[in-house]
């Protein structure tokens, strides 16, 4: 594929970042000697001579952002102001050691953007970090170490500002730790510790998710038994973190193992409680399956769309619910070949969409093996979705990844579609490795490690996609 550079996000630049693109237009040929490709000698390229420069792959004056295009949808509008989907703003801080973790990312209906994982240095800290709706950083903290592989998995950003992040804390091994955050500074408002009786083991939290009466519903792993881990979901009070209930979930297992892991959490607005599950089956086999619950906790549904075809190993990877209760669960096959799915269920399947319906917009189509890695739903009800993909110049071999985000219209239609690559003028460029995603009405957020292309500069990243 031939190498297209978008710039999507200079109006808030990183130093990373270099202020302009080359055309993708023809640029060069068979234009007289203009230089704008298209031969009426006016240097923008559009073939209408008045010298207009939108759509030139250049950063000109006056513009925000310039993709080579003048299409529509594509995060960069036909008059090159940044439009639906497209980058906004980056941050970008180099990482002081190889293993640094964002797990993930959450956005406010303002646009404040808070991002969680772990740093590495004796130990691996717990890391949260938060954004102002303009980009720039509010504060960065680490928790405590406890002395152990430490992280935080989930962060949830209420519309008040209220911050709560689930992960795991240092005991005899790992126990499950979740804690309401103060939005001001970063402290510990409070914290919770869920461990099991079982030395040496890592229960763990994965998921939290505000409830529709205020409190939290926490998700995660807890050991039970040799060889036995059940999925544990508990609602707590959202302002001391004390249990209000707990229940567990395992599936049928092997006989030999039942290591059944969460994913990720949401909570629908009449109270009903989803939660992704990897079951495991057999050794072949880990299933990707849906569980509904109702506000008590009680298992009233569940849903495995490809529980049928053979040995897999599917993981979940991220769902959210919109207004009218339909849930959208997004999970994948890491396996090569790489394969996602992202189905909307209401009881029923509504729709189905893969990895290969995503990278619209592009002619020719724009990278391969896009990769979800985070959903949310918009002020208008649409569905984010958004993570990262693999690009190339088939010229030279030279790869890199890039990030993305997308919306989604009731019928799973690609409404736009905005991505992103980082240059800073090598040859090789560097990669975008996201690691989490998410949105709200306040726009879509990705994160994740910018690796040099010629180097070994590695830098925590974070991007913020207009709503």
């Amino acid at each position: 594929m031939t190498r297209r550079i978008l710039c999507l996000s200079l109006a808030f630049a990183t130093p990373l970042l270099l202020a302009g693109c080359p055309s993708d237009d023809g640029s060069g040929t068979g234009d007289g000697g203009t230089g704008d490709g298209d031969g009426d000698g006016d240097g923008d390229g559009d073939g209408d001579g008045d010298g207009d420069l939108c759509g030139n792959g250049e950063i000109d004056e006056g513009e925000a952002c310039d993709d080579g295009n003048t299409n529509e949808n594509d995060g960069c509008s036909a008059t090159c102001t940044i439009s639906a989907c497209g980058l906004v703003w980056s941050w970008s801080e180099l990482s002081d050691a190889f293993g640094d973790d964002l797990n993930d990312v959450a956005v406010a209906s303002d646009g404040t953007v808070v991002v969680v994982g772990s740093l590495v240095n004796d130990n691996d800290d717990r890391w949260i970090a938060k954004f102002n709706p303009d980009g720039s950083q509010d504060w960065a903290v680490t928790l405590p170490d406890g002395g152990g592989a430490e992280q935080l998995f989930d962060v949830a950003i209420t519309d008040d500002g209220e911050i709560f992040v689930a992960g795991t804390v240092s005991q005899s091994g790992l126990a499950a730790y979740y804690a309401g955050i103060d939005s001001a500074d970063g402290s510990v408002a409070w914290e919770q510790v869920v461990d099991s009786e079982f030395e040496d083991e890592d229960d763990t939290a994965v998921a939290v998710a505000v409830a529709d009466d205020g409190n939290l519903i926490v998700a995660g792993r807890i050991r039970v038994g040799e060889g036995d881990d059940d999925v544990w979901i508990s609602k707590v009070d959202a302002g001391t973190g004390v249990e209000i209930w707990t229940e567990t979930w395992t599936g049928a297992g092997d006989g030999n193992f039942s290591t059944d892991r969460a994913g990720s959490v949401a909570v629908a607005g009449d109270g009903t409680i989803w939660v992704s599950v990897r079951e495991h089956v057999d050794f072949d086999t880990q299933e990707a399956v849906l569980l509904q619950l109702d506000s008590d906790g009680n298992e009233i549904g569940s849903f495995a769309p490809q529980a049928d075809g053979g040995p897999h190993q599917h993981s979940p990877i991220d769902l959210t619910v919109d207004g009218d209760g339909t849930v959208y669960f997004a999970f994948a096959d890491f396996d090569f070949p790489y394969t996602g799915w992202l189905y909307a269920y209401d009881g029923e399947e509504q729709w189905l969409t893969t990895e290969q319906d995503f990278p619209g917009f592009s002619d020719p189509p724009l990278g391969e093996v896009w990769v979800v890695r985070g959903l949310g739903i918009d002020a208008g009800g649409s569905v984010w979705v958004g993570g990262g993909f693999d690009n190339e110049d088939t010229s030279d071999g030279t790869q890199w990844s890039e990030a993305w985000s997308g919306k989604l219209d009731g019928s799973g239609a690609l409404e736009c579609r905005g991505s992103h690559q980082v240059l800073d003028g090598n040859v090789i460029p560097p990669s975008l490795e996201i690691s989490a995603a998410g949105g709200s009405a306040g726009g879509f957020a990705v994160a994740g490690i910018l690796a040099s292309g010629q180097g070994t500069d590695r830098f925590l990243w974070v991007g913020h996609f207009s709503s």
